[in-house]
């Protein structure tokens, strides 16, 4: 039986410890992980291997040479660029003979791997997934599968919205050589994006295995320590390392009688002195560890000294030939670079590296948001401007812009400096809103954009906001390509006389008024002479868009209309208070219609004349219909997939198409690349209008709800009289991260009987009305619960029955 063995990767999660060795050659219990695996393929009698490098490749051959003294035969292939998991095992095609496993070489295991095997033949299939239950299915492709064992949905790295299952993709696969003619030659070419999903398209069987054991992608640090600790207690059958004291300790260590050692790892030639404790820990080979010392659940790389009377506290991760004094403190969650020199009684309370406040990755969607001069810093600045600096590349022109707070100011500034230090050029827009930096890319201006505010949501936090170079949010590829850049730190810094020019653009803003009165019917507007009440929330808004309604004749009160940085971030408590003024006001004047700005100026709040607030679902519904009574020839719409049933019920008073996407900016916008998609809606106030700009722009917003009002002739209370009412409820049921796949699964499973839409989380489609939303939150501990139908009776009855179903799947 042969083995294709994927043994390319970085390691970019490990390191220090893979700063000089590749991640299948790090030791677990003083073994590297690929010699463990290599233990585990020829118990099943698996032992010709072509094994697939890539990084540091010479350390792997010269550790198994041609695999002649471990009982088996080994050939290399070493890809001349990343052509993905597919496109790399595409290249092993002359060597299979016939049906082959697919393993990666950094995965720690102890599957049955021929009852895979027999599963795979029995099944007659090109292709087997072996599949596992996982607590925390989101770094994983997550797999559906039926009553046969066929799989019928994959989805690669989900987010904590798209989770319906937690049975996941090891990354362990059979195939059949016929699988060869799916995969392109020479492409970039991956198995869980591209081939599973290629085959489900074209029908072709593909069958998933649930495997029974351990399995662990020992895919980032914490991961590491536990899957040493693990292998110590003997959880996977085929290793046992551990000796009568419950240690893995290598016959060439020298250990201090007086010393303590309990629950660890221990390398070659270490040297413990006497009273030093090493506890739920893992020490390389060739470390000194001197008196007294006190090591407690860390991992130390190799060649390094720690003096006597230091104390290394929980999570820390030491890489080689590091020199560390006497009487050091080191704080808990700390990375020490190799070759790092600490002096005596030195304190050490942040990575001797770089600031790592983000341990797992930098991005939500495509911003980055952390503590205010804490997390998101000038050093954390300078450093991501430089890899996205060295993302964009050289002598390209990128745009950045802020809100009104100083530290927005100190941190643009900062990351500023990091990209010029790239080599690539800076327009910096200053104090602007974010739809003006949108359409300004949109129009060509810049290969990308950065824009820097104070979290409307909490005033100590600070967002960073990415903008692709057609005014979209950036895509997950990319996001994830500027996060390897930051965290591997392999960019280059331009030469001194290529580094990057800064400019400040002008007419900015008339730019923007320009392209905004071209695309409305000014005259229309003008002709009804509207009396507004118009909210700026302290924002950037309150500086352009009252420049903007003179062009419209409108009688306007503005409210919150200064600039005010303490302001434009509020609490729930401040927002309710200030809608509740805002209302009042409106209602007071008896003006026609009231609109309050997010501070951003991205989204909308609007009143009706007597005050009231719209209801977010319900203002889509009659910002849809608006556009439609007014619009011809429109053919498709989008909406994210918790929008009303009211949508559905209006598209088909009109003979138009309704698009669901996923509940994020970045989806809303990626529909608009197709162009029959005339409009787009969210269900937190936010709406694109694609003959203007791509995404939402809540100054435009308001504009075209006006222009639209005037031209149908008609109030929005008369508007909302004409069109169907669903009603709604929603509530929020804690649980468990880990618990999220489980419950998705359990809900997809019992309601098999009612069609089912997997876009964001699953909805289950009841009747013509009536609907059950069930979506994990993105970031938060809680599963949302929405619940539609035509009655209020009704939905308070659903509501109840599919609450009290999810909270019997909540074990924790």
């Amino acid at each position: 039986m042969q083995a294709v063995i994927m043994a390319g990767g970085f390691g970019t999660r490990l390191r220090p410890l893979t700063n000089n060795m590749p991640k299948p050659m790090v030791p677990v219990v003083n073994k590297p992980m690929l010699d463990h695996l290599i233990s585990l393929l020829k118990m099943h009698n698996i032992k010709e291997y072509i094994m697939l490098l890539f990084y540091q490749s010479d350390i792997i051959k010269n550790y198994f040479g041609d695999g002649s003294a471990f009982g088996v035969k080994i050939d290399y292939i070493l890809p001349e660029m990343d052509f993905g998991t597919a496109g790399a095992v595409r290249l092993s095609e002359e060597y299979i003979k016939d049906d082959f496993l697919v393993i990666s070489g950094d995965v720690l295991t102890d599957f049955n791997l021929s009852d895979f095997y027999n599963f795979h033949k029995e099944k007659k299939t090109i292709a087997s997934i072996s599949l596992y239950s996982s607590d925390n299915p989101l770094q994983y492709g997550i797999v559906l599968t039926n009553a046969e064992n066929r799989i019928v949905r994959f989805l690669e790295k989900p987010s904590s919205s798209e989770v319906f299952s937690d049975t996941i993709n090891t990354g362990i696969y059979y195939f059949n050589k016929e699988v060869f003619q799916y995969i392109p030659e020479n492409e970039n070419f991956d198995f869980s994006k591209d081939l599973f999903p290629l085959l489900l398209k074209n029908d072709v069987p593909l069958y998933g295995f649930k495997s029974k054991g351990y399995w662990r992608d020992v895919g980032n640090l914490e991961e590491y320590i536990h899957s040493n600790l693990d292998a110590l207690k003997g959880e996977l059958d085929y290793i046992q390392a551990r000796d009568e004291k419950g240690n893995c300790i290598s016959p060439t260590a020298k250990i201090d009688p007086k010393a303590i050692i309990e629950n660890s790892i221990i390398g070659d030639n270490v040297v413990v002195e006497k009273n030093a404790e090493i506890k739920n820990s893992v020490i390389w080979n060739n470390v000194k560890v001197g008196e007294k010392t006190k090591i407690l659940f860390d991992v130390v790389g190799m060649n390094t000294e720690i003096d006597a009377n230091t104390r290394i506290n929980d999570f820390v991760f030491i890489g080689d030939n590091c020199k560390i004094g006497k009487n050091v403190f080191v704080s808990s969650s700390i990375k020490i670079w190799d070759k790092k020199i600490v002096n005596n009684n030195a304190k050490i309370t942040r990575s001797l590296i770089y600031e790592d406040a983000f341990f797992n990755e930098l991005f939500t969607d495509s911003r980055i948001t952390g503590l205010s001069n804490l997390q998101v810093n000038p050093e954390f600045a300078s450093k991501l401007g430089s890899a996205y600096g060295a993302f964009i590349g050289q002598n390209k022109t990128v745009l950045v812009g802020r809100d009104i707070d100083d530290i927005s100011n100190m941190i643009k500034r900062s990351i500023t400096s990091g990209i010029m230090s790239a080599g690539v050029n800076v327009n910096d827009l200053q104090v602007i809103s974010i739809p003006i930096m949108r359409q300004e890319l949109q129009n060509g201006h810049g290969m990308g954009g950065i824009f820097v505010r104070k979290s409307p949501f909490d005033k100590g936090t600070t967002d960073i906001i990415f903008i692709d170079k057609d005014g979209k949010d950036l895509t997950v590829s990319k996001t994830k390509s500027i996060e390897r850049l930051y965290f591997t730190e392999e960019y280059q810094r331009a030469d001194f006389f290529n580094v990057g020019f800064l400019k400040y653009p002008e007419r900015t803003n008339e730019k923007y008024k320009e392209h905004f009165l071209k695309t409305l019917d000014v005259d229309a507007i003008k002709k009804k002479k509207f009396k507004l009440v118009i909210d700026y929330s302290f924002g950037i808004t309150s500086t352009i868009f009252p420049n903007i309604l003179g062009e419209f004749k409108c009688e306007t009160v503005s409210l919150s209309a200064h600039l005010d940085k303490e302001k434009i971030t509020r609490d729930k408590n401040e927002f309710t208070t200030a809608l509740e003024n805002f209302s009042y006001v409106v209602k007071s004047l008896g003006y026609d219609y009231g609109f309050m700005l997010d501070s951003g100026g991205e989204t909308i709040w609007m009143t009706n004349k007597d005050g009231k607030v719209i209801n977010d679902d319900r203002f889509l519904s009659l910002v849809l219909k608006l556009f439609l009574m007014v619009t011809p020839d429109v053919k498709k719409i989008g909406v994210p997939v918790q929008a009303s049933g009211e949508i559905d019920l209006i598209a088909a008073d009109h003979g138009i198409e309704v698009v669901r996407v996923k509940d994020s900016h970045y989806a809303m916008m990626a529909i608009l690349d197709n162009k029959d998609v005339a409009f787009v809606g969210g269900t937190r106030r936010g709406f694109l209008f694609p003959k203007y700009l791509k995404a939402t722009d809540g100054m435009y917003s308001i504009a075209k709800i006006l222009e639209m009002l005037a031209k149908a002739d008609k109030t929005i209370d008369e508007i909302d009289y004409l069109i169907p009412r669903l009603f709604m409820k929603k509530v929020n049921i804690p649980c468990v991260k880990e618990e999220k796949g489980m419950i998705m699964r359990k809900f997809m499973e019992d309601n098999t009987q009612y069609e089912q839409m997997l876009i964001d989380g699953v909805k289950l489609f009841l009747n013509e009305t009536d609907t059950v939303l069930c979506m994990p939150d993105k970031t938060r501990d809680l599963i949302h619960l929405n619940v539609e139908s035509n009655s209020p009776g009704k939905t308070e009855h659903l509501l109840d029955e599919y609450k009290e179903k999810l909270e019997k799947y909540i074990t924790k």
